[in-house]
Protein backbone atom coordinates (compact mmCIF):
# COMPACT_ATOMS: atom_id res chain seq x y z
CA UNK A 1 0.00 0.00 0.00
CA UNK A 2 1.59 3.33 -1.27
CA UNK A 3 0.74 6.55 0.42
CA UNK A 4 -1.89 7.97 -1.68
CA UNK A 5 -4.01 4.49 -0.98
CA UNK A 6 -3.18 4.99 3.01
CA UNK A 7 -4.52 8.89 2.62
CA UNK A 8 -7.74 7.74 1.02
CA UNK A 9 -8.53 5.04 3.68
CA UNK A 10 -7.62 7.79 6.43
CA UNK A 11 -10.40 9.84 4.96
CA UNK A 12 -12.69 6.92 4.68
CA UNK A 13 -12.98 5.90 7.96
CA UNK A 14 -13.12 9.23 8.89
CA UNK A 15 -16.20 10.48 7.09
CA UNK A 16 -18.27 7.59 7.52
CA UNK A 17 -17.54 8.16 11.47
CA UNK A 18 -19.20 11.74 11.11
CA UNK A 19 -21.84 10.58 9.37
CA UNK A 20 -22.85 7.63 12.02
CA UNK A 21 -22.20 10.49 14.72
CA UNK A 22 -24.47 12.81 13.01
CA UNK A 23 -27.52 9.97 12.82
CA UNK A 24 -27.26 8.78 16.13
CA UNK A 25 -27.86 12.63 17.04
CA UNK A 26 -30.76 12.48 14.92
CA UNK A 27 -31.84 9.23 16.22
CA UNK A 28 -31.49 10.69 19.65
CA UNK A 29 -33.40 13.87 19.03
CA UNK A 30 -36.52 11.97 17.20
CA UNK A 31 -37.01 10.10 20.79
CA UNK A 32 -36.96 12.76 22.65
CA UNK A 33 -40.44 13.29 23.82
CA UNK A 34 -42.54 16.76 22.70
CA UNK A 35 -43.66 18.92 24.86
CA UNK A 36 -47.51 18.47 25.38
CA UNK A 37 -49.79 21.03 25.62
CA UNK A 38 -50.00 22.15 29.57
CA UNK A 39 -53.38 20.90 31.10
CA UNK A 40 -55.24 21.39 34.20
CA UNK A 41 -53.64 19.60 36.90
CA UNK A 42 -56.38 20.28 39.52
CA UNK A 43 -60.41 20.77 39.19
CA UNK A 44 -60.20 24.56 40.23
CA UNK A 45 -57.94 24.74 37.35
CA UNK A 46 -60.19 22.99 35.00
CA UNK A 47 -62.67 24.97 36.29
CA UNK A 48 -60.98 27.81 36.10
CA UNK A 49 -60.22 27.31 32.76
CA UNK A 50 -63.91 26.82 31.71
CA UNK A 51 -65.42 29.92 33.29
CA UNK A 52 -62.95 32.40 31.17
CA UNK A 53 -63.31 30.48 27.96
CA UNK A 54 -67.25 30.98 28.75
CA UNK A 55 -66.51 34.74 29.33
CA UNK A 56 -65.00 35.34 26.11
CA UNK A 57 -67.99 33.61 24.18
CA UNK A 58 -69.91 35.94 25.95
CA UNK A 59 -67.83 38.80 25.69
CA UNK A 60 -68.11 38.00 21.66
CA UNK A 61 -71.57 36.88 21.12
CA UNK A 62 -72.63 40.57 23.00
CA UNK A 63 -70.35 42.14 20.45
CA UNK A 64 -71.76 40.66 17.95
CA UNK A 65 -75.19 41.32 19.09
CA UNK A 66 -74.32 44.82 19.71
CA UNK A 67 -73.08 45.13 16.01
CA UNK A 68 -76.61 44.02 14.77
CA UNK A 69 -78.35 46.37 16.60
CA UNK A 70 -76.02 49.27 15.12
CA UNK A 71 -76.88 48.21 11.64
CA UNK A 72 -80.92 47.45 11.99
CA UNK A 73 -83.28 50.20 11.86
CA UNK A 74 -84.75 51.58 14.27
CA UNK A 75 -88.42 51.31 12.44
CA UNK A 76 -88.88 49.43 9.14
CA UNK A 77 -92.63 50.58 9.66
CA UNK A 78 -93.97 53.38 7.04
CA UNK A 79 -97.56 54.92 8.02
CA UNK A 80 -100.38 54.91 5.82
CA UNK A 81 -103.04 57.87 5.47
CA UNK A 82 -106.12 58.01 4.25
CA UNK A 83 -107.02 60.34 1.25
CA UNK A 84 -108.70 63.07 3.75
CA UNK A 85 -107.45 63.52 7.18
CA UNK A 86 -107.63 65.94 9.97
CA UNK A 87 -104.76 68.79 9.68
CA UNK A 88 -103.93 71.36 12.17
CA UNK A 89 -101.91 74.48 10.54
CA UNK A 90 -99.82 75.80 13.41
CA UNK A 91 -100.43 75.51 16.67
CA UNK A 92 -104.19 78.62 17.14
CA UNK A 93 -105.95 77.38 14.08
CA UNK A 94 -108.78 75.03 14.40
CA UNK A 95 -108.45 71.60 12.23
CA UNK A 96 -109.37 71.53 9.37
CA UNK A 97 -110.36 68.88 6.32
CA UNK A 98 -107.27 68.02 4.30
CA UNK A 99 -107.01 66.19 1.10
CA UNK A 100 -104.25 64.01 0.09
CA UNK A 101 -103.24 64.82 -3.05
CA UNK A 102 -100.32 62.99 -5.06
CA UNK A 103 -101.56 65.25 -8.49
CA UNK A 104 -100.54 68.32 -6.79
CA UNK A 105 -97.18 69.14 -5.79
CA UNK A 106 -97.23 71.83 -3.46
CA UNK A 107 -99.77 71.81 -0.45
CA UNK A 108 -102.20 74.66 -0.42
CA UNK A 109 -104.34 76.60 2.13
CA UNK A 110 -107.38 78.29 2.53
CA UNK A 111 -106.66 81.86 3.52
CA UNK A 112 -108.62 85.25 3.57
CA UNK A 113 -107.66 88.76 3.88
CA UNK A 114 -104.37 88.13 2.30
CA UNK A 115 -101.73 91.65 2.65
CA UNK A 116 -98.56 91.62 1.34
CA UNK A 117 -95.99 93.97 3.62
CA UNK A 118 -92.31 94.82 4.03
CA UNK A 119 -90.11 93.70 6.99
CA UNK A 120 -86.44 94.19 7.35
CA UNK A 121 -86.71 94.36 3.65
CA UNK A 122 -87.94 91.39 2.83
CA UNK A 123 -91.24 90.77 1.25
CA UNK A 124 -94.21 89.15 4.07
CA UNK A 125 -97.41 88.62 4.04
CA UNK A 126 -100.78 88.91 6.55
CA UNK A 127 -103.35 86.41 6.01
CA UNK A 128 -106.40 84.97 8.01
CA UNK A 129 -106.79 81.47 8.92
CA UNK A 130 -110.15 79.98 8.89
CA UNK A 131 -112.54 76.80 7.73
CA UNK A 132 -114.83 78.07 5.58
CA UNK A 133 -117.50 75.33 6.08
CA UNK A 134 -117.73 76.03 9.39
CA UNK A 135 -119.96 78.42 10.90
CA UNK A 136 -118.97 80.98 13.77
CA UNK A 137 -114.99 79.42 12.95
CA UNK A 138 -112.25 81.06 14.71
CA UNK A 139 -109.86 83.09 12.76
CA UNK A 140 -106.32 82.69 13.10
CA UNK A 141 -104.02 86.00 11.97
CA UNK A 142 -100.76 84.28 10.29
CA UNK A 143 -97.73 86.43 9.14
CA UNK A 144 -94.57 84.91 7.01
CA UNK A 145 -92.32 85.84 4.71
CA UNK A 146 -92.90 84.58 1.40
CA UNK A 147 -90.74 81.77 -0.42
CA UNK A 148 -91.64 82.53 -3.70
CA UNK A 149 -94.55 83.30 -5.90
CA UNK A 150 -96.11 80.16 -7.98
CA UNK A 151 -98.39 80.63 -11.48
CA UNK A 152 -101.20 78.35 -11.26
CA UNK A 153 -102.86 77.61 -14.38
CA UNK A 154 -106.71 77.03 -13.39
CA UNK A 155 -109.30 74.67 -14.94
CA UNK A 156 -110.38 77.29 -17.19
CA UNK A 157 -107.07 78.03 -18.60
CA UNK A 158 -105.95 81.55 -16.58
CA UNK A 159 -102.71 82.14 -15.16
CA UNK A 160 -103.36 82.81 -11.32
CA UNK A 161 -100.33 84.39 -9.38
CA UNK A 162 -100.40 82.63 -5.33
CA UNK A 163 -97.90 83.58 -2.47
CA UNK A 164 -96.34 80.64 -1.43
CA UNK A 165 -95.20 80.45 2.41
CA UNK A 166 -93.69 77.63 4.70
CA UNK A 167 -96.07 76.54 7.55
CA UNK A 168 -95.80 73.69 10.53
CA UNK A 169 -98.69 71.40 10.57
CA UNK A 170 -99.80 68.34 12.44
CA UNK A 171 -101.62 65.50 11.03
CA UNK A 172 -101.99 62.34 13.84
CA UNK A 173 -98.71 62.45 15.46
CA UNK A 174 -96.62 63.24 12.31
CA UNK A 175 -95.71 67.32 12.59
CA UNK A 176 -94.08 68.54 9.44
CA UNK A 177 -93.08 72.26 7.77
CA UNK A 178 -93.25 72.52 4.10
CA UNK A 179 -94.66 74.59 1.71
CA UNK A 180 -98.13 76.16 0.72
CA UNK A 181 -99.58 78.29 -1.63
CA UNK A 182 -102.37 80.84 -0.20
CA UNK A 183 -105.45 80.32 -2.03
CA UNK A 184 -108.92 80.60 -2.05
CA UNK A 185 -110.40 77.40 -1.27
CA UNK A 186 -114.09 78.63 -0.72
CA UNK A 187 -115.60 76.03 -2.99
CA UNK A 188 -113.50 73.13 -2.30
CA UNK A 189 -114.70 69.84 -0.28
CA UNK A 190 -111.08 70.71 1.90
CA UNK A 191 -109.70 74.05 3.23
CA UNK A 192 -106.13 71.91 2.92
CA UNK A 193 -104.46 70.31 0.22
CA UNK A 194 -101.51 68.16 0.99
CA UNK A 195 -99.31 67.86 -1.97
CA UNK A 196 -96.36 65.03 -2.85
CA UNK A 197 -93.91 67.81 -1.49
CA UNK A 198 -94.91 67.00 1.43
CA UNK A 199 -96.48 63.26 1.31
CA UNK A 200 -93.23 62.06 0.38
CA UNK A 201 -92.13 62.89 4.28
CA UNK A 202 -95.51 61.70 5.30
CA UNK A 203 -95.55 57.95 4.00
CA UNK A 204 -98.42 56.08 1.90
CA UNK A 205 -101.85 57.18 0.76
CA UNK A 206 -104.66 54.63 1.20
CA UNK A 207 -106.94 56.06 -1.87
CA UNK A 208 -109.46 53.44 -0.83
CA UNK A 209 -110.27 54.89 2.90
CA UNK A 210 -109.86 57.99 5.37
CA UNK A 211 -109.09 59.25 8.68
CA UNK A 212 -106.27 56.70 8.74
CA UNK A 213 -103.87 58.83 11.09
CA UNK A 214 -105.47 58.13 14.28
CA UNK A 215 -105.25 54.50 13.63
CA UNK A 216 -102.10 54.44 13.57
CA UNK A 217 -101.86 52.25 10.25
CA UNK A 218 -98.49 51.15 8.98
CA UNK A 219 -97.37 48.79 6.45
Amino acid sequence: MNWFQGTLLFLSLFFAGSIGDLRAETELADEIPKEQPKTPSTEEERKGLEKKELSEMEAEAEEEAEAKKKEAPTDERIQIFGWKEWVKVGTQADVMRAKLDSGARTSSLHAENVEEFERDGDKWVRFSVKNPRKENAKSVLVKAPVQRIAKVKNTDGSIERRYVVKLGFSIGERQLREEFTLNDRTGLTCPILIGRNALRHLGFVDCSRVDLAPQKAYK
